[in-house]
């Protein structure tokens, strides 16, 4: 069981799930947690209380509620107890396993990309050395030439003004 692979299955997963929440990522990531404390094993035993403590989930009827939905959806599968004095089980479903498809009901892309790359969705916006200066010069703080000061550090301050 890889780790990463599996969150970023995960998170590849929730981008195209519509219903969940954040209550429902809460709850997952908490019975996620608790699966990797029990190393991965196929089934492993929960405490409604100490899962909803490390959810932040403080009422029951949400926890219930999420749990349930997220057996519905292929996330879980949730196997509760029929006493209460006794702890439930849950089995995981695998995301994003080296053949790019999770076991179980939930299927989940490992990489994204066609050519297993990460992809990074972010806009990288540069400015031009005039466009710096241009700045630089509107906030009366332009670079002196000769003048290398590495740590940015204002020496004509006025103390008298305000914070």
């Amino acid at each position: 069981m890889n780790y990463i692979r599996h969150l970023r299955g995960f998170f590849d997963h929730l981008e195209q799930d519509a219903n969940i929440t954040a209550q429902h990522i809460s709850l997952y990531m908490a019975l996620f947690n608790l699966w990797n404390l029990n190393r991965f094993r196929d089934q492993f035993e929960i405490n409604r209380q100490d899962v909803m403590s490390m959810a932040r989930i403080g009422s029951k009827s949400t926890y219930s509620k999420c749990m349930k939905e997220l057996n519905d959806w292929g996330y879980i599968r949730y196997f509760p107890s029929a006493n209460r004095y006794q702890v439930s089980k849950v089995s995981c479903t695998r995301f994003g396993t080296a053949s790019g498809t999770a076991t179980g009901t939930a299927t989940g892309t490992a990489s994204g990309t066609a050519s297993g790359a990460p992809f990074i969705n972010y806009i990288n916006k540069k400015n031009s050395k005039e466009e710096s200066s241009q700045n630089l010069r509107k906030n009366g703080k332009e670079k002196k030439p000769g003048n290398s000061n590495p740590l940015h550090i204002e020496t004509d301050k006025d103390y008298s003004e305000p914070l």
